[in-house]
């Protein structure tokens, strides 16, 4: 199931959803659901970029001793 908004400007009967719906609504339906006035409304997530997590410098591992 997927999330969509009806765009629409008059009610809508949706009977194979058993739903009316009125401009601005969102609704479930299936994935393939295609309707006149009608969009998606899941948002697609995306994947955060990779960070890189070498370091750029070499550690100076003398620095957090105590002489």
């Amino acid at each position: 199931m997927s999330k969509f908004q009806y765009n629409g400007e008059d009610e809508r009967v949706f009977p194979t959803l058993g739903i009316t719906v009125k401009q601005g609504d969102s609704f479930d339906a299936p994935d393939d659901f295609s309707a006149f006035g009608v969009s998606s409304a899941t948002a697609k997530k995306s994947a955060a970029p990779a960070v890189d997590t070498t370091p750029s410098a070499p550690s100076d591992s003398t620095a957090s001793e105590v002489k």
